[in-house]
């Protein structure tokens, strides 16, 4: 064999990671969940998307529906569980040189603790929460402005992923009885009623009574497209934004069920082009490149000296 056709061989085979230059933990996410409150299934799903060094983009997804039920008596962590094991679902049909991110639980602890590889870059996470929880978002040690982390709350209608043509007889479009508390680093809550008020009229309120926020009309990022149509919600005209946030942890805590929340958090590596690689091709792509490589030497022993 030819050093150069070594060379193309180990460059096939040799896992992204090898020549790695963003080092591991650079980009972080601390997700800490609470029990859900609203009765029956409710939809929890959440989004990480990468980019390897210099190369495409990548994500996975991991949807549950949370029922308080069939938690009963038990503690959070057994939601954290239920979380984490839906992600590694999610990430399971890429191949493993491509998968980007780390996802654990802490023993004993309702956390999530998603971190990037080496050699991989977090661009994007969303969280979509419509089970009525109470849920805290962090970085660790480090605040979302130093970071470069920029994050959005978008409030939502849960009739959007509940409502059934033929089934549900009125679509809500407002909030019906409740509130919404956000705390911001363990400072005062703002908190809102929700009753009969529109999101985008939430929204606003949020952004007024939230230092150092903006009401934003065009979303933190593009639209997620998930193959399960009842996790697509596009956006709706309106999230309130943090660009530069000076606090290490958000914590956000809605009881309407109506509502449902979309957390947005966006890293500062996505200043590069290109199309999010489709998971669902990169098996095949890869066997079809092995089977390229075996048959050329194939053909390079059968030619005459």
């Amino acid at each position: 064999m030819t050093s150069s056709l070594k060379l193309a061989l180990a460059a096939l085979l040799l896992p992204a990671a090898a020549l790695a230059a963003t080092p591991a933990g650079q980009d972080r996410l601390h997700i800490f969940n609470d029990m859900p409150t609203k009765a029956g299934d409710a939809l929890f799903s959440y989004t990480a998307e990468w980019r390897i060094d210099d190369g495409e983009l990548y994500r996975a997804t991991g949807l549950s529906f949370l029922n308080p039920a069939k938690f009963e008596g038990a503690a959070p962590t057994a939601v954290t569980k239920k979380l984490l094991t839906a992600i590694k679902d999610g990430m399971i049909q890429l191949d493993p040189n491509w998968r980007g991110m780390t996802v654990n639980q802490p023993e004993g602890q309702p956390e999530l603790a998603i971190a990037n590889r080496a050699g991989y870059a977090l661009t994007n996470i969303i969280v979509r929460d419509y089970t009525n929880q109470k849920m805290r978002y962090a970085l660790g040690d480090r605040a979302f402005g130093a970071a470069g982390v920029r994050v959005a709350v978008d409030l939502v209608y849960a009739a959007d992923v509940e409502y059934l043509e033929g089934f549900t007889s009125k679509k809500n479009q407002s909030g019906s009885h409740g509130e919404i508390e956000i705390v911001i680093d363990g400072q005062r809550p703002v908190t809102l009623k929700t009753d009969g008020k529109t999101t985008a009229e939430l929204e606003q309120e949020l952004a007024r009574q939230l230092a150092g926020s903006q009401l934003g009309v065009t979303p933190l990022f593009p639209h997620i497209v998930n193959k399960d149509t009842r996790n697509n919600k596009p956006f709706d005209g309106s999230e309130v934004q943090w660009t530069n946030l000076g606090a290490k942890a958000i914590a956000i805590n809605i009881t309407d069920p109506q509502l449902g929340v979309l957390v947005k958090f966006k890293y500062p590596n996505d200043t590069a082009g290109g199309a999010v690689a489709d998971s669902g091709l990169i098996l095949p792509l890869l066997g079809a490149a092995a089977v390229g490589v075996v048959g050329f030497l194939a053909y390079r022993r059968r030619r005459p000296a």
